[in-house]
């Protein structure tokens, strides 16, 4: 376990240290942001997996435990590039107001790490069966416990609870029903940066008639899009994706992934603009 935690602590650490690096950079571009994004969730995955099949060593239910990380690494992966990517402006609105600079790539890629992490444990957890005995000492006896042996009814909960909406956020039309629905494009143009002046998800939600999984990705957005600061990099986002949105009001989930790499090429200047509002 603690070589495990030691991995771990060496690849968040890596994380930071590369978006250290994106943040220095003048510019960036998309296959800069989808190499960065995929690697960080992806190793937090598998890491997720190891940890939660660590005490149990039959192959076919690492292998099933295996599949469960990767499926839910999928199904969340453009969900948590959004909320990482609101975590990271978070972050840059608090070191922009204390210490007058802009930090957002360490935090980025630190929350999509920690986020496919632990996602990618309940993915596996949900199969793995210890052959080691429950514990009985130490911290947080009472959550090891739960979590120890099948069935695991609070991941289970949390599945049922999460997986749909999740689910729909990624598969909003029918043809975002692929493997993977990402990839490097250094042809994505990087749009000029506008103003946020309002939710443009509550307005396309008001004007367009959408199925079930579309407004479910219309409506998660609508509802995070006002919790982004004001700050350089956040502001320019919300704008840039604003413009977006209401260019394109209906559009698949690969659409919205790709305005969101838009936004954030086109945010990054925010970065070393130290005059920025």
């Amino acid at each position: 376990m603690k070589l495990l935690f030691g991995l771990g602590a060496l690849i968040a650490l890596t994380c930071v240290a590369w978006g250290f690096k994106l943040d220095a950079q003048v510019t960036i571009t998309q296959p800069d942001l989808f190499w960065s994004l995929l690697v960080s969730g992806l190793s937090g995955s598998l890491l997720g997996w190891r940890v939660a099949m660590r005490n149990d060593s039959n192959p076919l239910r690492n292998l099933i435990g295996l599949v469960g990380s990767l499926v839910a690494w999928r199904v969340s992966y453009f969900p948590f590039m959004v909320l990482a990517g609101w975590k990271a402006s978070l972050v840059e609105f608090t070191v922009w107001n204390t210490a007058g600079t802009n930090v957002v790539y360490p935090a980025f890629l630190f929350f999509m790490f920690i986020q496919h992490a632990g996602v990618g444990f309940i993915g596996a957890a949900a199969v793995a069966s210890p052959q080691n005995a429950s514990p009985d000492k130490g911290r947080l006896l009472w959550v090891r416990r739960l979590f120890h042996k099948p069935p695991r009814k609070l991941l289970w909960a949390l599945a049922v609870v999460a997986l749909p909406v999740a689910a729909m956020v990624s598969f909003s039309t029918a043809d975002d029903f692929v493997l993977f629905n990402d990839g490097p494009n250094s042809e994505l143009a990087t749009p000029p940066i506008s103003q946020p002046e309002s939710n443009p998800y509550d307005q396309i939600i008001a004007e367009h008639d959408m199925s079930l999984p579309a407004w479910v990705l219309a409506k998660n957005a609508a509802l995070t899009y006002p919790l982004v600061p004001e700050s350089p990099w956040g502001s320019a986002i919300k704008g840039t994706l604003e413009k977006l949105t209401l260019a394109r009001p209906v559009a698949t989930t690969r659409d919205r992934v790709d305005e969101h790499y838009q936004a954030y090429m086109a945010a990054h200047p925010r970065l070393h603009n130290k005059d920025a509002k």
